[in-house]
């Protein structure tokens, strides 16, 4: 910096991007996700890099971000974590305008919605060359560090197991099923016959690595009944979920392939109960690294975009990591959505924290509740140098170069002295004072209006955006895009916003048209929409 820059913003010179800057940016242009408001005009921000946003809870991340986003991607292949289903709920009319295709992972119909069945190991094949590392990742996703960042001894000799388990699986069938992982290890100690009949399989695999495994566990089983009980807690704690038949159904018999979302204009939602994310969250993290997967291996198809909400939520989730610091050159674009960065902390421990914040082309903050983060956000805002009149100062500045013209008068000094008193203390007088100051201290982003927001965005020369959110409701362009939520009733009628004022409309449900029949989330061949808002 130059020393005039310095004189100038001795303390700081941290500052908030005004509109000129962000329309510089190409903010405030019509392609890109949308990411908030400058008063009344949408931002958008085009890219390919990863986006974080941190949002405490209630905050309105699905109301004012995440619907946006939802209702306004047309021709954008996404996968979804939607706690609660009402995300897919209020979103399904604006794909079938978009001409998108949009399923729903949803085992227990949450809002009384459809699911579609996945099989998230199809993948694995028999012939495939990467079929070992390939087992490799999804042990790594199924089973999770729970004691640090390198795990602990139980942990690793499971995912290890569950790894050899799914390649003996794959060898003998060509192909598996999470159906079938959660069959062979029910057997290990709950059908002696049929697991020595594997066992027996995986010691004459031609895999050194199964024959290796195949060997420890007969031995530990045999010989150190303990530590192989210990092993097999961590087994069945990770694949505990696969207990629910309900969930197991929603397994077999792919109804979508995951290498459908290689196409344009397909989006996935996972359904999942909200009170059941850290239960199911082995399934979760497993759909979302077969789809990296699957994306890295096909640089040619579309990009695809992982919109992870309450993220916290599943534990510590290897993938969603590599996604931000390696995603982008695969052709993924990963947002994690969490409520404050101990989650990030708690679940990846502190260094990850700068993973997630650095490699993140966005980086949005609203609704912060804990001290923590709002520190974080201060510091990140940075210093600023503030002038402001010390009238104490002044005053006594004044009260000198009255002093400094009596004398010139009178004769009690001379006379050039006191005309230099006098232009010393004439321009202390105008001076103004500098001191530092946060851009916003913590105390006032915890404080910040429910409908602001802070966002950080790198690659476009912007300082911080202090921006606006609104609800997707309350937005004229959104009208007849959404259907009600069904955990805000009435769910037969919306109101929408008009010139003036708003209106409430009636949702019309009725059997589908021929030419949406093939949209899979008409799959029981009944719509609705919007009266008045009709897809043609």
């Amino acid at each position: 910096m130059s020393h005039p820059f310095n004189e100038e913003y001795r303390f700081g010179s941290a500052a908030w991007a005004n509109t000129e800057d962000l329309r510089r940016a190409g903010m405030l242009g019509a392609h890109g996700l949308p990411v908030g408001y400058r008063e009344n005009t949408a931002m958008r921000l085009n890219g390919d890099a990863p986006l974080v946003t941190i949002g405490g809870a209630g905050s309105g991340k699905f109301r004012d971000i995440l619907s946006y986003v939802a209702c306004n991607s047309p021709g954008q292949s996404q996968v979804w974590l939607d706690p609660r289903g009402e995300i897919s709920a209020v979103s399904e009319i604006a794909h079938t305008m978009n001409g998108d295709y949009a399923y729903r992972f949803n085992p227990l119909h949450l809002c009384s919605g459809i699911s579609h069945k996945i099989n998230p190991l199809e993948f694995l094949a028999r012939e495939s060359p990467s079929l070992l590392s390939d087992c490799k990742f999804v042990a790594e996703a199924l089973v999770a560090l729970t004691s640090g960042k390198d795990g602990n001894y139980f942990d690793l000799r499971a995912r290890d197991w569950v790894e050899k388990l799914l390649i003996s699986l794959v060898h003998k069938q060509g192909r598996v099923t999470l159906a079938d992982l959660h069959r062979i290890t029910s057997m290990i100690e709950g059908d002696a016959r049929g697991w020595a009949d594997h066992l027996e399989f995986m010691l004459a695999c031609p895999y050194d690595g199964v024959r290796r495994a195949a060997a420890e566990m007969l031995t530990k089983q045999q010989d150190s009944p303990r530590e192989f009980g210990s092993v097999m807690g961590s087994v069945y704690a990770a694949l505990g979920f696969l207990d629910d038949p309900t969930l197991l159904e929603s397994l077999n018999e792919a109804e979508l392939s995951l290498f459908d979302l290689l196409r344009p204009g397909r989006k996935l939602f996972l359904n999942i109960p909200a009170e059941f994310l850290s239960l199911w969250s082995p399934l979760i993290r497993l759909v979302f690294t077969v789809v990296m997967l699957l994306k890295g291996r096909s640089p040619e198809a579309p990009r695809i975009m992982l919109i992870v909400d309450e993220a916290g939520q599943l534990g510590r989730f290897e993938a969603l990591l590599r996604a931000f610091t390696f995603g982008r050159g695969a052709g993924v674009r990963a947002w994690a959505v969490f409520q404050d960065t101990g989650q990030i902390s708690r679940n990846y421990g502190a260094p990850a924290l700068q993973g997630f914040l650095g490699s993140a082309q966005m980086r949005q903050f609203f609704g912060v509740r804990d001290y923590q983060t709002a520190r974080l956000v201060s510091d990140m805002l940075g210093t600023e140098t503030l002038e402001y009149d010390d009238e104490r100062l002044q005053d006594e500045a004044r009260r000198q170069k009255r002093d400094a013209i009596r004398k010139m008068f009178t004769g009690d000094e001379d006379p050039f002295d006191a005309a230099r008193e006098y232009g010393h203390y004439k321009r202390a007088e105008e001076r103004r004072t500098k001191q530092s100051r946060p851009l916003m201290t913590p105390d006032e982003i915890m404080d910040m209006p429910e409908d602001r927001q802070i966002l950080f965005i790198s690659g476009k020369n912007l300082k911080p955006v202090y921006a606006a959110k609104y609800p997707y409701f309350l937005r004229r362009d959104m009208a007849g895009r959404f259907l009600p939520n069904p955990y805000h009733p009435p769910i037969d009628k919306v109101k929408v916003k008009a010139w003036i004022g708003t209106r409430t409309l009636k949702v019309v449900r009725e059997r589908v048209p021929e030419r949406f029949v093939s949209f899979p989330q008409y799959k029981e061949n009944m719509w609705s929409y919007v009266k008045g808002y009709k897809p043609g």
